[in-house]
């Protein structure tokens, strides 16, 4: 447990504790430890499925992150694939913020807090780390990084590093493939003042998992997955699912001394930044010969070259590409008592997304299984939807900080103004083709810290929150070329924003034992959450707004200072979370208010061991998850779970120019228990109601998340 000082909840992993992991894992996996998360990650070691994430009963898709001043969500759909982020070796900390944000943080979403992803910094001497990892499910992976130390007398430092890593799935058939890029230059000068240049290169192959819905769990059990061998009209078949990702990830972060003068300086923060994405994500459609529609326009023959019994079989791709680049500046004047803060963020999105359709011959495969040679109508791709999307956001704010009582008062004020211009198009025969919406929400935040004795602190944080509605879906019409001419899903252009007011309250203690107690409070509007279900086999991304609910709660998170070469841990949350308004759904509303949120258990907990004497270390963590509702009805859910993760090794002395050689073997979920670990796609109701006004609502399954099994990861690692 680091010090922290700020008035607000804040955890941070720092490097010593990530270096014993297994560096196979991801940014996502490892947050499960801190206090108030609840992570359904399908996998331990970074495959390309998607994560989830909880934080006080908030979905990831409530989190912020951020590495080294750039923006790491979709600033749209908010999905976060943290395996693509960063290699672990290169991760010096992660800071997670429970409840709220930084006032300059290049994201709307964080109603739910934060995650701050901080490089490993290039060293002053030429050198690298290698590290060789093997284990269960044919994993092998092999890293190495290479430092220039100070390149002359510059002042420049700088690195790259390259990871190859490759697995079967956790479950199912299929492989998993990752390659991966990090770099760094630093360069630093004069009073304070440096420059970073951040490079990220990510390419990504996988099979997909399969969800499945509590009736498949129970009737198929762990191995449930996508079908071995094809068969005619079998869209199940496992090389039809598969995540295909390329992400590029560059900033600037950038700190100059403007003036220092005494106790007074003024001081500049910029970051220029540029993400870019390329993915393309399969399932299976069966596809009539003589009855499919482009939009609304009916197909008099579909021309394939081998249909059976009059349907043709396709691999059905969503190919999606998204730039966003953006800039955020603050520039900040210090005096011995107050720091005064202003800040500007733009921010620039375009995203393009074609779903195609590429026709199987009888063996089950196809010219090109991600979209290259699609099944053409009159000279257009057959098609869904063919998205544009553009926005652009503007956002400012204002910050002061008072610093009295020889720095144990602490007292800030502070606003922010977030202003959302968006625009989509839907380029298919007979669909809304244009829609948009601008959003404008004035943030506003209080906090102050008091420090009892040098080692205790009360702090009292009071914040806002803004959730612009996720995902493009929400202006366009989905069709589908199975849909008889009607939209399969059609879009909410009067979706509101969520809007939340959160309040803390908290005490640290620092001594041989670190101890911090919190309380928290939120009240939220058009509460959203994004949801994801099946069309026919291909995964669909749906924002749903639940309207308001109320969240309250207490975590704890307790540490021992090394003593004899040990340090328990713990951490701990209780969550009471109720729903304000009944459902929408089905043209009436289900009788929710008053009922539990999904995903949000009420105990969740964490309790770890470590041991080093220099050579020697392990640390053995158990998380405890509760009871988990999937329905906003609370009439079906996921039992609470317990699994212990292991770590062991050895560092040995230098020898010749390997610098602390060291072995490693990490155990995940030690007592292989077979679970489900989230919720995946949420429903209203598990079993047909009638509605508030008299109308029959049918029932809908949710489907979930299946927790890893028992993983063995073998690591070498030295430095030189």
């Amino acid at each position: 447990m680091l010090r922290q000082t700020a008035a607000r909840s804040q955890s941070t992993m720092t490097r010593d504790y990530i270096a014993k992991q297994s560096p196979a894992t991801n940014v996502n996996a490892l947050l499960n430890a801190l206090p108030g998360v609840v992570s359904g990650s399908n996998s331990p070691i970074g495959d390309p499925s998607h994560d989830t994430v909880n934080v006080r009963g908030l979905t990831q898709a409530e989190l912020g992150y951020e590495m080294e001043g750039a923006p790491l969500q979709d600033p749209v759909n908010f999905n976060v694939f943290s395996s693509d982020m960063v290699d672990t070796d290169n991760v010096s900390s992660i800071a997670l913020t429970q409840g709220s944000s930084d006032i300059g943080a290049p994201f709307y979403s964080a109603v739910g807090g934060q995650v701050s992803v901080q490089r490993v910094q290039p060293g002053a001497k030429p050198g690298g780390l290698v590290d060789l990892s093997y284990g269960s499910r044919a994993l092998r992976r092999e890293f190495i990084r290479l430092e220039s130390g100070e390149i002359g007398h510059s002042g420049v430092r700088s690195y790259a590093s390259f990871s190859d890593t490759r697995s079967d799935p956790l479950r199912g058939l299929g492989f998993a493939r990752r390659d991966h890029v990090d770099a760094m230059a630093t360069k630093s000068w004069g009073d304070n003042n440096y420059v970073h240049a951040v490079f990220g290169w990510n390419d990504s192959l996988g099979t997909a998992q399969r969800y499945p819905t509590l009736a498949q769990y129970q009737a198929y059990g762990y191995n449930y997955g996508w079908d071995r061998k094809y068969s005619p009209e079998d869209t199940g078949y496992y090389q039809l699912h598969y995540s295909k990702r390329r992400d590029v990830l560059a900033s600037l972060p950038t700190h100059l001394t403007l003036m220092h003068d005494g106790n007074e300086s003024l001081t500049l923060d910029t970051t220029p930044y540029f993400v870019w994405d390329n993915g393309t994500y399969g399932g299976g459609e069966n596809l009539s010969v003589t009855n499919s529609y482009q939009g609304t326009i009916a197909i008099p023959y579909l021309d394939t070259p081998n249909p059976v019994n009059g349907t043709q079989t396709a691999v059905s791709s969503d190919n999606e590409r998204e730039n966003s680049a953006g800039l955020t500046t603050a520039i900040a004047w210090n005096t011995a008592q107050n720091t005064l803060r202003f800040g500007y963020w733009y921010a620039y999105l375009d995203h393009s997304e074609l779903e195609s359709f590429s026709p199987l011959n009888l063996q089950g495969g196809a010219a090109n299984l991600f979209g290259q040679y699609p099944i053409m109508v009159d000279g257009q791709v057959l098609s869904g939807y063919n998205i544009n999307f553009k926005q652009q956001t503007n956002a400012l704010f204002l910050e002061d900080q008072f610093h009295a009582l020889n720095d144990r008062l602490n007292i800030t004020a502070g606003f922010r103004e977030v202003m959302i211009s968006r625009s989509a198009t839907n380029n298919i025969p007979g669909a809304l083709f244009k829609a948009g919406g601008n959003y404008a929400t004035p943030l506003p935040r209080f906090s102050a810290s008091y420090k009892i004795t040098k080692n205790d602190q009360i702090f009292l944080n009071a914040t806002t929150g803004f959730h612009a509605p996720a995902s493009e879906e929400v202006y366009i019409q989905l069709w589908d070329p199975t849909g008889r001419g009607r939209p399969t899903m059609t879009g909410n252009t009067n979706l509101k924003s969520e809007y939340a007011i959160g309040e803390e309250l908290g005490y640290r203690h620092y001594g041989l034992l670190n101890a911090t107690f919190t309380l928290f409070n939120y009240n939220l509007t058009n509460h959203q959450i994004t949801s994801s279900g099946y069309v026919n086999s291909q995964l669909i991304t749906q924002p749903l707004n639940i309207g308001g609910e109320t969240i309250r709660g207490a975590q704890a998170e307790f540490g021992l200072r090394p003593w004899h070469h040990i340090s328990p841990y713990l951490s701990f949350q209780y969550l009471h979370t109720e729903l304000g308004n009944n459902y929408a759904t089905g043209g009436d509303y289900l009788p929710t208010k008053g009922k539990e949120m999904v995903q949000s258990p009420k105990y969740s907990g964490s309790v770890g061991l470590s041991y080093d004497d220099g050579h020697f270390f392990g640390t053995v963590m158990g998380d405890y998850v509760g009871k988990q509702y999937s329905t906003f009805m609370n009439d079906q859910s996921i039992p609470g779970y317990a699994i212990a993760n292991v770590a062991v090794g050895y560092r040995f002395q230098n020898y010749g120019f390997l610098k602390h050689p060291q072995i490693q073997l990490s155990i995940n979920n030690i007592s292989n228990d077979q679970y489900l670990s989230g919720v995946y796609g949420f429903a209203g109701s598990a079993r047909a109601r009638t509605g508030v006004y008299g109308t029959a609502i049918a029932a809908s399954s949710p489907s979930y998340m299946v927790g890893a099994e028992r993983m063995f990861v073998a690591t070498i690692t030295t430095g030189f």
